[in-house]
């Protein structure tokens, strides 16, 4: 069962993703070439570093970049429709989280299917409220050092 949980939520965060990209590229075909192109190149770039880079630094990228491409953009002087310059600047944060959300869904939960033994393993022979091994664990532990007991 977690297994096709896995798989469903890992094809529904691919289908989110995409469905984002179609949507912005669809959105910036609208206007001019160069806007598609820059469309493009920021999608590409935030899914590149959301799939490769650790969250800490895509946090920070994504601060960043978004701070100096408003100042260049919203304070500087080019000539475009502030929706078109919005859309660019949070184009690369929203793909670069979005990639990097399938990916934890993918990878941290993947890792979850494939230690599901040691996981239940470690669920039966250690009590999670008080965090010491279970009766089962300290009978056999008590057994073994009567018998040790017993043979000196």
């Amino acid at each position: 069962m977690i297994r096709r949980h896995i798989v469903e939520s890992g094809l529904i965060a691919l289908c989110v993703i995409l469905t984002a990209i179609v949507l912005m590229m669809w959105w910036a075909s609208q206007y001019a070439h160069f806007i598609t192109t820059a469309m493009m190149i920021m999608i590409i770039l935030g899914l590149m570093v959301g799939s490769l880079v650790p969250n800490i630094i895509l946090t920070w990228l994504a601060i960043s970049l978004t701070t100096i491409g408003s100042a260049i953009l919203l304070l500087g002087y080019v000539v475009m429709d502030n929706s078109i310059k919005i859309m660019l600047l949070f184009a690369f944060p929203i793909t670069a989280s979005l990639a990097y959300f399938s990916r934890y869904i993918i990878g941290e939960w993947g890792w979850l299917d494939r230690n599901r033994a040691e996981i239940e393993s470690y669920a039966t022979h250690y009590n999670q409220i008080v965090k010491l091994q279970t009766a089962y664990n300290a009978n056999k532990i008590y057994k073994k050092e009567l018998q040790f007991i017993t043979k000196e």
